[in-house]
């Protein structure tokens, strides 16, 4: 008999926890990043970086036409150890520019990283402040949801006014 008690009584707790609802949220950090007063300075700054970037690619390219014109133009007139020399000359431009092209894109990343990461992790701190203080068990992103029904919670605007957006 005692038994048969403990059974319903485990059978009952267990019943009752998969009666609970798991309360879950999402978030537009899309939104929420647009709205960071933060995020224009630090893609203006990125911006600018691309652009000196660019300048100093377009004077390397600007060097290498000047340099292959001339040796175009004057390639009848060398000798074939000025035109090697003046061959090898282009060549080796032609992969600095190469060698420039690939560590100004990593360096444009780096730089963007660096000035959106911090953007980022003030968003992702506020995501998991309202969403223990609003109890949930889960907050996704709605631009990866397929779905979701009215009892998922809405904190886009609870985390915009953690962080002092309108």
């Amino acid at each position: 008999m005692k038994k048969i008690i403990i059974l319903f009584v485990v059978l009952g707790a267990t019943l009752s926890s998969f009666a609970q609802k798991t309360k879950c949220g999402h978030v537009d950090t899309n939104s929420i990043f647009a709205s960071m007063p933060e995020r224009e300075t630090a893609t203006k700054t990125v911006e600018e970086y691309a652009m000196t970037l660019e300048t100093q690619l377009q004077a390397l390219s600007k060097e290498l036409e000047t340099k292959y014109t001339d040796y175009m133009a004057n390639k009848e007139t060398y000798s074939p150890s000025i035109a090697q020399m003046k061959e090898e000359e282009i060549v080796n431009l032609q992969q600095r520019i190469q060698a420039f092209q690939v560590r100004a894109q990593e360096d444009l990343q780096n730089k963007e990283a660096e000035l959106l990461e911090p953007i980022y992790t003030r968003i992702q701190e506020a995501i998991k402040t309202v969403g223990a203080e609003k109890s949930l068990l889960y907050v996704f992103e709605i631009s990866t949801l397929l779905y979701f029904s009215e009892e998922s919670v809405d904190i886009t605007n609870d985390v915009k006014a953690k962080l002092g957006i309108k």
